[in-house]
C-alpha cells in the first residue's frame, strides 16, 4: 500500500488508512429526553449534483419523499440561514410521514461544506442533521438539544500542501 495513511475517527476511536474517495456513513445517534421520550438526532452525508444548490438538492428530495413515504408532508417552508462557528449555509425543513401506522416527524437541516482539498474538492459535499421522532411532538429539551448539534458544529478543514 503505497497511498499515504492519515487517521479516520469514529465514535468508538480511530484507525489509520488511505483517504477514501467518499465516505457515505451514517450516524444514527439515539437519545431519551429527562421525560424519558425517544428521539434520534440522524447525521447523513450526500452530495449536491454539478450546479445544483442546497435549495434544489432539498426540493428534489422532498419530491422523492413525496411519493415514496405514506402520509408524507412539508411544514412550514424551506428556510436558510447560516449556522455555527463557520456560518455554514443551510436549508431547514420540516416534515412527517407515516411509519408503521405512526407519525414520524422530522426536522432537517441540510449542510453546505466548505471546500475541502481532500473532503471536498468540488464544494458539493454536505451534511444533513436530521431530528426525529415517533412519540408526538418535539418536546422543548429535544429542539435545544438538536439546535445545540446544529449551532456547535465547526468542520474539519484539511489543507494539503
Amino acid at each position: 500500500m503505497s497511498a499515504i495513511s492519515s487517521t479516520y475517527s469514529i465514535y468508538e476511536g480511530t484507525f489509520l488508512t488511505m483517504t477514501p474517495i467518499m465516505d457515505n456513513s451514517v450516524n444514527i445517534l439515539m437519545f431519551r429526553d429527562p421525560d424519558h421520550h425517544e428521539y434520534n438526532i440522524i447525521i447523513n452525508r450526500s452530495w449536491l449534483a454539478e450546479e445544483q444548490t442546497p435549495e434544489e438538492y432539498c426540493e428534489k428530495e422532498i419530491e422523492s419523499l413525496r411519493n415514496t413515504l405514506p402520509g408524507f408532508q412539508v411544514e412550514g417552508k424551506l428556510l436558510k440561514h447560516e449556522l455555527g462557528p463557520a456560518k455554514l449555509p443551510v436549508v431547514q425543513v420540516a416534515n412527517n410521514f407515516l411509519q408503521n401506522g405512526e407519525r414520524t416527524r422530522q426536522v432537517q437541516s441540510i449542510v453546505l461544506l466548505p471546500h475541502d482539498a481532500r473532503s471536498n474538492p468540488d464544494n458539493r459535499a454536505m451534511l444533513i442533521f436530521t431530528l426525529a421522532t415517533s412519540a408526538g411532538e418535539f418536546t422543548e429539551y429535544q429542539r435545544k438539544h438538536y439546535v445545540q448539534i446544529i449551532n456547535s458544529f465547526n468542520p474539519k478543514v484539511v489543507s494539503v500542501g
